[in-house]
């Protein structure tokens, strides 16, 4: 049988072919993607993972302290606490004021300190001293109280604004020796005072003088008492009473001493500089020109009323002691009594006082019927600003001089009053953004005696 011819080539199977040819139908073999790599190659390719990894979270972390720098620094700062006549009052510069303000009473409460501790007042007794005293026992709360502080200076601003307004509008400004005048008045420092002194005698006073006198906050609005632990600092005070014997110059010399050494601890415990110190004092003076404006109709006379007061919580109560006194009751042992008033105690007498004080210290309806009233007429009850009801009794009424001080308290009240028209006028629009960025710094310390 003859042998069947062959090609010479090697037979082409499926199973042997790499590659169908095209348009066959045979399975097509599935091509391996995953390399093999050596142990060295992937020892090798930890480190640059590690690297990588770390490289993202570097760069994911400075971000995010990227982030939070530009809201602390920029965004925050920007944002609008309030607007007064579309002028707007950043958190920046509330949170500027905040620490200044928080400054000014950490240094007035230590002068009170000061001048405690030079009567011989004992160290244990100091707080409580402080908190039975306005103002310094609201200062104190508020300066605990973040959130009560920040609503009584952004109202302070509020009102700054308004004065700034106003001023503008009436060409009002003020010169540096009025801003300095406002410096040494805080100091307690008073050149034509100096000058007009007579020479002092060998006795020295028996009743030292503090440095500073405190005022009351214009919106004292304490509410909460939380407990007060001072904390002791080595921080010295300086002496807030001249030796009677210093002359001019030195007591010049002692003023600019203390000033300059409180402008230190200022800028040191707020971190800022001297121009946002001295706008404390600029404000300052420019409400006490806009107060000489709006106040110069008044004279160096005014009405003045002899009275005695009860102040009590409830119109119930205070009708039941107005029957109480017509029915022949003791004025004097009802007041000590019962009443809240500071002058309780003696019984509720007022003395000779204005007329125009009433408004300030109860209320407008309280100085008016005051000012309707008959000599010797039970008046009342007459509710006051705060919510509380007056009895009175009106004994005496006349004119009289102001002294200095009154005419300063008259003019402040009108000041107060011509604010209040202002903030009812204008368009005054508070936010948020101020709430949870109050500074709790300075923190408030009471200075070690020397």
């Amino acid at each position: 049988m003859a042998k069947r011819g062959t090609s010479g080539l090697p037979k082409n199977t499926p199973e042997s072919s790499p590659q169908a040819k095209p348009g066959s139908t045979a399975r097509q073999q599935p091509r391996l993607i995953r390399e093999y790599r050596t142990k060295a190659e992937r020892e090798a390719r930890i480190p640059r993972m590690l690297i990588l990894s770390m490289i993202i979270v570097g760069v994911v972390v400075a971000v995010l302290v990227f982030g939070a720098i530009l809201v602390d620094l920029i965004i925050t700062p920007n944002q609008t606490a309030a607007t007064v006549n579309g002028q707007s009052i950043t958190v920046g510069q509330f949170e500027r004021d905040v620490r200044i303000e928080r400054a000014i009473r950490i240094f007035q409460i230590n002068q009170a300190v000061a001048s405690y501790r030079s009567f011989g007042a004992p160290e244990d007794q100091l707080t409580q001293l402080l908190q039975s005293q306005p103002p310094f026992s609201t200062w104190i709360n508020e300066l605990q109280v973040p959130d009560q502080l920040g609503n009584t200076v952004l109202s302070q601003m509020i009102d700054d604004v308004l004065v700034r307004q106003e001023a503008e509008r009436r060409g009002i400004t003020v010169s540096d020796e009025q801003v300095n005048h406002q410096i040494e008045t805080f100091f307690g420092y008073d050149p034509q005072a100096i000058i007009n002194t007579p020479p002092p005698t060998l006795t020295p006073p028996t009743s030292p003088t503090p440095v500073v006198s405190p005022t009351a906050s214009p919106t004292p609005t304490a509410t909460l008492t939380p407990e007060f632990t001072p904390t002791i600092t080595v921080t010295p005070v300086a002496s807030n009473t001249p030796s009677p014997t210093l002359n001019p110059t030195e007591i010049f010399d002692r003023y600019s001493t203390v000033r300059d050494n409180a402008f230190t601890s200022f800028r040191n415990d707020t971190g800022l500089g001297d121009a946002d110190i001295r706008g404390y004092f600029e404000i300052t003076a420019l409400r006490e020109a806009l107060a000489d404006a709006v106040s110069a109709d008044l004279g160096r006379t005014a009405p003045f009323i002899d009275a005695r007061i009860i102040v009590v919580a409830a119109e119930t109560q205070a009708s039941d002691i107005v029957a109480a006194l017509q029915a022949g009751e003791p004025f004097a042992d009802i007041a000590r009594a019962s009443s809240s008033d500071g002058s309780a105690s003696s019984g509720g007498e007022l003395g000779w006082v204005p007329q125009e004080q009433l408004v300030s210290d109860y209320s407008q309806a309280v100085a008016d019927a005051a000012a309707g009233a008959e000599i010797g007429q039970i008046i009342g009850p007459v509710a006051t600003d705060d919510g509380t009801f007056v009895v009175m009794q009106v004994r005496g009424r006349e004119e009289r001089d102001l002294t200095d001080a009154d005419l300063e308290r008259r003019k402040g009240a009108r000041l107060d009053q011509f604010l209040t028209t202002l903030r009812e006028s204008s368009q005054i629009e508070r936010t948020n953004a101020w709430v949870d960025n109050v500074p709790t710094d300075p923190p408030l310390a009471i200075a070690a005696q020397q």
